[in-house]
């Protein structure tokens, strides 16, 4: 049940981004609203009491200021949102403070709820939203390509993806077989060194292949410009953010006394649960390919 479950949610994944467009927006801002739910939960879970309004609003805001750039008629520039994003970011920083500061309750809000009301929206919101950004990618030298199959940002997303996916499947494989020295039983008393190391090599081949795929066979404008020695790098980097968000998020958990964020998704709990790796893993992959492939910002 959990294998076919995952490769359902896998699969929908693909079919989202390859899409594109205000579709994978809005299929990934779903996603990151029932895991602001879900954070929400936790944080209530450990008696503190974070705005649910700003949280989702600001996610939402999120998401609707990445997909505007992939609105027709628009003619927004590809980085139109990353420049905004700081606007939104401080939008939401006052909007959590001003909220909690007149919230009608007795006691009145603590900074432990105003600090989890901003953490929420950066956590659901601000970070998993460069995966749209990443989708929309388009810089200069590159043409504009209309049909979406074939634009640049659906490699840059394809690579992001088979790096986590990756990293997940094999580190849980490789730790539930050859696992035999505790990662972090502090925080997950399950993941092993052994299956950490195997995921990471897991990502660093999936990176080579897709970058290798992506350059040669698949895209006529070459979106890693045949940089093919990063793509190890690439793999070995995105990889570490995963697992290091995975940890990040049973932390969270295990702080709440949660097993699972959900149990919305048979055999795999919530979409925290699921997601947790993404969030960072697609933030990182964004700038590692804004910074290294493209040499943008």
């Amino acid at each position: 049940m959990r294998v076919i479950y995952g490769w359902t949610l896998f699969s929908i994944a693909i079919v989202g981004f390859m899409v594109g467009g205000v579709f994978f927006a809005f299929l990934l801002g779903g996603a990151c609203f029932m895991a602001g739910k879900e954070y929400i939960a936790i944080a209530r879970a450990k008696g503190i009491k974070p705005s649910v309004r700003v949280i989702l609003g600001m996610m939402m805001a999120f998401f609707v200021v990445a997909a505007l750039p992939a609105i027709p008629g628009l003619n927004l520039s590809w980085n139109f949102s990353l420049e905004h994003f700081p606007i939104v970011l401080t939008v939401g920083m006052c909007f959590a403070f001003f909220r909690l500061l007149f919230r009608n309750e007795h006691p009145p809000a603590t900074m432990a709820d105003i600090a989890t009301t901003i953490l929420g929206f950066i956590y659901v919101g601000w970070m998993p939203a460069h995966l749209v950004l990443l989708r929309n990618i388009c810089p200069p030298g590159f043409e504009k390509e209309t049909n979406p199959l074939l634009q640049p940002g659906v490699a840059y997303v394809w690579a992001s993806l088979f790096i986590v996916w990756a990293t997940d499947v094999f580190a849980y494989y490789v730790g539930k077989k050859f696992g035999k020295h505790l990662l972090f039983p502090q925080i997950s008393p399950k993941k092993t060194i052994e299956g950490a190391i195997g995921g990471l090599i897991a990502a660093v081949i999936f990176a080579s292949l897709v970058v290798y795929l992506s350059d040669y066979w698949l895209f006529p404008n070459h979106p890693f410009r045949y940089n093919l020695w990063q793509a190890p790098l690439m793999g070995a980097v995105v990889s570490v953010a995963c697992q290091l968000g995975d940890l990040c998020e049973s932390l969270l958990k295990r702080d709440a006394g949660l097993k699972d964020s959900g149990s919305i998704i048979p055999g795999h709990g919530g979409f925290l649960d699921r997601g947790d790796s993404l969030i960072f893993g697609g933030a990182i992959s964004y700038y590692w390919i804004c910074l290294v492939v493209l040499g943008l910002l």
